[in-house]
């Protein structure tokens, strides 16, 4: 059941993680991290770094809080998509093929923009969970 106000509570949330995700946490966009040996880290599964997993999925997952358990997933969701959307907002450089967003599901140039394809799944999935009333 969608929930209003931590809908807005989590899009905030969002937009303020991307900012400080680009500016102080994500630094692969600086020219000597190419020149550091084992800069990047090794995934802890699939495609999913120790950061994500340990980090972001958890500050998603209590930001996103509601009383309904559909809501919060979906909230979740949004998160996720909202704050990957965002970092390239802030990055001033949208998403180019072959960035680690397109890794996960692939990507799909749409008028000369590439869009990863988890981003639409995601705001289904988000949009569906919303519907469930529990």
């Amino acid at each position: 059941m969608f929930d209003l106000q931590s809908f807005l509570r989590s899009a905030a949330f969002a937009v303020v993680y991307a900012g400080i995700e680009y500016r102080y946490v994500n630094r692969r966009e600086e020219p000597w991290t190419k020149e550091v040996p084992g800069f990047y880290e090794k995934p802890l599964f699939w495609k999913i770094s120790p950061y994500q997993a340990y980090l972001l999925l958890p500050l998603f997952i209590v930001a996103s809080f509601t009383t309904s358990v559909t809501a919060w997933a979906g909230n979740v969701f949004f998160v996720a998509f909202l704050e990957d959307i965002t970092y390239f907002v802030w990055r001033g450089r949208w998403v180019q093929p072959g960035e680690w967003t397109t890794t996960l599901l692939g990507g799909v140039e749409i008028g000369g923009v590439e869009v990863p394809l988890w981003w639409p799944a995601a705001i289904l999935i988000g949009a569906g969970l919303y519907l469930v009333p529990l």
